[in-house]
């Protein structure tokens, strides 16, 4: 199984491949401007990564991205502007907030298959301007914080999964687990 990290320059996107490999999976880069049929023919599963833009306003910088989000047939994990990306596609809420850099209190409102394992409450890592403020219809709302309605999503129908921080980066307690569950989803898709 070979996970695919699109890399859109995020600070963190080197970390995600860390982690991939350190987890024991096999994982490899991809531009955003990749054609989705070799995308599906060299992948499994897919993580969207964080990176320097706003959306709408820098969508047609995300490539491809939107494509490979809705017509991937593999699991998909969006981190933070891949989770803000996976929203936009389905028809989700954005919204413009005070940026958030550091530390932030997140709330599980229901224990599923990536944060299986994670307790009810737990710190992590944020670095965001734009944040979801309603889920798609079809996806559910399974974490929060105080000013983040949606710190995570999942629709289990089409196995795809957001999350607004950064699970690959060790001030996020408990990424580990959250990134081990995605794997062992990929593995078992």
């Amino acid at each position: 199984m070979v996970v695919g990290i699109l890399d859109f320059g995020g600070q963190y996107n080197h970390l995600i491949l860390r982690r991939v490999t350190e987890l024991g999976f096999r994982g490899g880069f991809l531009s955003p401007d990749e054609p989705l049929d070799k995308v599906k023919q060299l992948f499994d599963c897919l993580i969207i990564s964080g990176g320097p833009w706003n959306i709408p306003e820098d969508l047609p910088r995300t490539g491809n991205a939107i494509n490979y989000i809705l017509e991937f047939p593999g699991p998909v994990l969006g981190i933070c502007l891949g989770h803000q990306l996976m929203a936009y596609a389905y028809g989700g809420e954005l919204v413009r907030d005070l940026p958030e850099f550091g530390g932030v209190r997140v709330y599980v409102d229901r224990e599923d298959t990536i944060l299986r394992g994670v307790p009810r409450e737990f710190v992590a890592w944020e670095s965001h301007n734009i944040s979801v403020a309603r889920q798609p219809r079809g996806f559910e709302v399974i974490a929060h914080s105080d000013t983040v309605p949606v710190e995570a999503m999942v629709n289990e129908g089409i196995s795809r999964f957001g999350v607004q921080f950064h699970p690959e980066v060790r001030h996020t307690e408990y990424g580990l687990v959250i990134m081990k569950n995605f794997l062992e989803l990929c593995q078992h898709a």
